[in-house]
């Protein structure tokens, strides 16, 4: 496992294709898991239950898979810092509350959460026309600001699964992607200070108390509106009341 200098590791959660070496990556995406079983993966794609643009997506086989509902696979206080990036939308409000505070545990003192999420203060702006995201690529037709607003939150797809059984239900297993629960920085906040955090702020692109963040933020994720960064501390002395020792 990759470490800091001092012993502790730095946790990458919801990597995707973002994996950095001297990060720990963590995925639990049905295509990370298919990455470790490439025969299985080119099975799907000839039964046409994969795309064929996604079977020519290099995942990195060394991602480590992992169910972000469960508790994480790392011992207290062993990381100097988490990141993620658009995941904690994905997660129904009750698991991600788990996941802040599975982060409380395995952060040493001193060790930062880092939260990237879309904002639901921008996307509600942008449906009252106040402030727009950009505007539309390519002369494309602006999408009426109800339908925008849809797309924008994302909680489910335009359109239902299609194509052979095997396909549906691989849909139904990738409901992942869809949107569960939205944030914006002042309700994020209060959860991070709510599962012990402190001096919780709000951080621009690439601003951060974490050494190296830039290895795992993806500019087009922050940027224009598409997320916004929160980030807390584990203070020194701060005791987890549902501290338990999870081993990797």
């Amino acid at each position: 496992m990759t470490q800091a200098e001092n012993g502790l590791i730095r946790v990458h959660l919801g990597c995707g294709l973002i994996t950095p070496p001297n990060w720990v990556n963590l995925d639990g995406s049905w295509n990370a898991k298919l990455a470790k079983h490439p025969v299985l993966r080119r099975a799907l794609h000839l039964l046409h239950v994969t795309e064929a643009d996604k079977i020519q997506v290099h995942w990195n086989s060394n991602i480590v898979i992992h169910d972000l509902r469960k508790p994480l696979p790392f011992r207290d206080g062993s990381v100097s810092a988490v990141y993620s990036s658009h995941v904690l939308e994905h997660m129904y409000f009750n698991d991600g509350q788990r996941l802040i505070q599975e982060c409380f545990r395995v952060l040493h003192q001193g060790g930062v959460l880092r939260l990237v999420v879309p904002d639901l203060k921008t996307i509600v702006r942008e449906y009252l026309g106040e402030h727009p995201f950009q505007e539309p690529r390519n002369g494309a037709v602006p999408l009426r600001p109800a339908d925008q607003l849809n797309r924008r939150l994302l909680m489910r797809a335009q359109s239902p699964p299609s194509g052979n059984v095997f396909s549906r239900l691989y849909s139904s297993w990738m409901d992942f992607h869809s949107h569960k629960w939205m944030y914006d920085a002042d309700s994020l906040t209060h959860h991070l200070e709510s599962a012990g955090f402190a001096d919780v702020r709000q951080m621009e692109l690439h601003q951060s108390r974490i050494s190296g963040v830039e290895q795992v933020e993806d500019p087009s994720r922050v940027q224009h509106g598409e997320g916004i960064c929160i980030e807390g501390v584990k203070l020194r002395g701060a005791v987890d009341s549902q501290s338990s020792t999870h081993l990797k």
